[in-house]
């Protein structure tokens, strides 16, 4: 191509075809030009091969698993392969618009500090669309990631330099939840963004991993927000799993109402979490439980009015009545 490389883009193909062209399409349009275009067939048994080789642009890199692999190993090889400055994700059936890649790489740029940065999203539901664009700062992306995963796979583009830090990049462990696993070790390590546009076309049907292995993607997310925590909360684990939502066991009230206090005073004094984040989501959550409470006793109604915590929140005249009125029912 007589120019270096800057950008490499992996997108692993398995029983493609119904989408690939398209995808394919909308990478060779990008705005930016200056990439290579690592497909992997990971085994495919229909058309894929046929569509990808119809493609005559020397920037694919076309590279075939003679058997399947799976995702993970697919991914970790497209990683292995590229050269690039920085990666971008891209999926077999979802559609990068045309300025993507350029705007990425500018961000990027302009951001030496940042190693990860992705994009809104279009939701593609047969005749339906809808858009998604989860948290666009670093400081609430990585609050974020107790809860759920903040970004779109086929959409991120990462440093080459923070990947290379990395003695796994995708786990094998966390199999349908992998990208969440290496988001939340990343966090460590570098800044991570959301760009606030929407810049791929997410398709949602149900032969994506998502749809297919729900159940098993959940019980990975729940493992991955326990290994996460426990990197801020070592000694506390224990006491937060109600708070991160990490059991859905119901307890009373006043074990409930010992978990939310102890943690935000323990966050005021250490700042696990930058940006108040934490401490905007404990008062909420000591409030909303209090309110939905069933079995309120006088030693905790007075726990809950001698509490700092409880003063941080609005609350209506109405509501501190229904606390009230609940002790004594």
């Amino acid at each position: 191509m007589g120019e270096e490389i800057l950008v490499s883009i992996i997108m692993p193909v398995y029983n493609g075809d119904k989408y690939l062209h398209e995808s394919i399409v909308s990478i060779l349009n990008q705005t930016y030009t200056n990439f290579e275009f690592i497909i992997i067939n990971d085994g495919s048994i229909d058309n894929s091969e046929l569509i990808i080789l119809s493609f005559k642009d020397e920037r694919i890199k076309y590279i075939k698993n003679e058997t399947n692999l799976k995702l993970i190993a697919t991914l970790n090889l497209g990683f292995d392969i590229a050269v690039g400055k920085y990666i971008a994700r891209m999926d077999a059936d979802d559609i990068s618009h045309p300025k993507r890649i350029e705007k990425q790489v500018k961000f990027l740029d302009l951001n030496i500090d940042y190693g990860l940065v992705g994009t809104g999203v279009n939701l593609l539901n047969g005749v339906t669309k809808s858009q998604l664009l989860y948290h666009v700062d670093y400081k609430s992306i990585k609050f974020a990631l107790s809860f759920y995963c903040p970004f779109i796979h086929p959409s991120v583009m990462l440093r080459k330099s923070v990947i290379d830090e990395l003695d796994v990049i995708y786990d094998a462990r966390y199999m349908h939840a992998e990208d969440y696993e290496l988001w939340t070790r990343l966090a460590f390590k570098t800044k991570m963004a959301n760009l606030p546009e929407y810049l791929l076309d997410y398709r949602i049907h149900d032969a994506q991993i998502s749809s297919r292995h729900t159940f098993t993607q959940e019980e990975m997310a729940i493992a991955i927000r326990e290994k996460y925590l426990k990197y801020y909360f070592p000694q506390n684990l224990d006491f937060i799993t109600y708070v991160f939502q990490l059991s859905k066991q119901p307890l009373l009230i006043n074990t409930i109402s010992h978990q939310i206090y102890s943690l935000y005073i323990l966050n005021k004094e250490s700042r696990f979490f930058e940006g108040g984040n934490l401490n905007h989501y404990l008062i909420l959550l000591w409030k909303n439980s209090f309110l939905e409470s069933k079995n309120l006793t006088l030693k905790t109604y007075f726990y809950f009015i001698s509490k700092s915590i409880t003063y941080k929140s609005t609350w209506s005249l109405r509501q501190f009545l229904a606390i009230f009125i609940k002790v004594f029912k």
